[in-house]
């Protein structure tokens, strides 16, 4: 797959970090792009990691309200067809 880059200030920047490097453009993306990928995301903070696990819960309210005995017995059935014991595909 090749990737054009259509940002002549990240070209410049890219071509920057090359010279320093003493390494070339693809090099210089893949270090980017696996310090970025190596580098953890900052937490969410806790009112925030609070708020999606309420509205997750009332999703999952909504959705067990909802489904009957009969919908739960139709899904057993469909997984037990499509996992084994241990949960992996048959």
């Amino acid at each position: 797959m090749a990737i054009t880059v259509r940002n002549k200030a990240l070209e410049e920047r890219i071509k920057r970090i090359g010279r320093q490097r003493g390494i070339g453009p693809t090099a210089v993306i893949t270090w980017a792009v696996e310090t970025a990928d190596n580098t953890p995301v900052a937490p969410l903070p806790p009112e925030e990691v609070e708020q999606r696990m309420k509205a997750l819960d009332e999703i999952t309210q909504r959705i067990r309200a909802k489904i009957t005995d009969a919908d739960r017995a139709t899904m057993k059935s469909i997984e037990d067809d499509m996992y084994d014991e241990f949960g992996l595909p048959k």
